[in-house]
């Protein structure tokens, strides 16, 4: 009877021991959770007016050379700002045709933190009034010399102003700098040219494999020079 109490001490404190510690494992992980979640929550995000939706237009507004939409700032050629009376958008009510009067580029500075990678993804269509039916471009992301790019192509064929079919593409760099300049380019010639919205850039917990296929729909990471 004794060595049964003894026995039976000994399995309680065990128990009791076990129970503790998996209540403080469960705290802790809950609070981490909550954590991350108001941290997601309040988190800025990294790329300023990422779906068009500013300035408001209701069909087209032309942008030249050098002049901005919102963060973006036309760099080559020119684009078109669209709005819900000449396509439906991806998200929200506009959208960004890359060819304006020819084919063109915009651009953006954003916050990265050394070390840390990232995803960039946004809504891929084409202008569906005019040829080509294929629309081709990049999206790139330069930091000084190394250059990340995510080459792109969408068929517009059975596509139309109220059924663009978005697709979304993706691509991840790794930030060796505090900042970088993402842009997108269109390599379509002609007033007819890829669609983009919703651009957004995510911080990721940790680094990918970058792929050096430079065919379209393939990412590259290069040193320019």
């Amino acid at each position: 009877m004794i060595v049964s109490s003894v026995r039976s001490r000994r399995l309680t404190r065990s128990v009791t021991r076990s129970f503790a510690l998996s209540v403080s494992i469960a705290a802790f992980s809950g609070s981490f959770a909550l954590a991350g979640a108001q941290a997601s929550a309040g988190a800025v995000p990294l790329v300023g007016n990422g779906g068009f939706e500013t300035p408001v237009t209701q069909t087209q507004a032309f942008y030249d050379t050098g002049t901005t939409i919102g963060e973006w700032k036309v760099t080559a050629g020119s684009v078109d700002l669209i709005g819900p009376g000449l396509w439906q958008a991806a998200r929200g009510r506009q959208s960004l045709d890359l060819s304006g009067n020819r084919r063109g580029t915009i651009e953006q500075t954003i916050a990265t933190t050394p070390g840390r990678c990232y995803t960039v993804t946004f809504a891929l269509a084409g202008n569906t009034f005019g040829a080509p039916a294929v629309k081709t471009g990049y999206a790139r992301v330069a930091q000084g010399l190394l250059l990340t790019q995510k080459n792109f192509r969408f068929d517009t064929t059975g596509r139309s102003p109220q059924n663009m079919g978005y697709v979304w593409e993706r691509f991840t760099f790794c930030a060796q700098e505090s900042s970088a300049v993402l842009s997108l380019t269109s390599t379509t010639d002609g007033v007819y040219g890829p669609a983009i919205d919703d651009v957004v850039v995510i911080p990721r917990p940790r680094c990918v494999g970058i792929g050096l296929d430079l065919g379209a729909g393939s990412e590259e990471t290069t040193k320019d020079g």
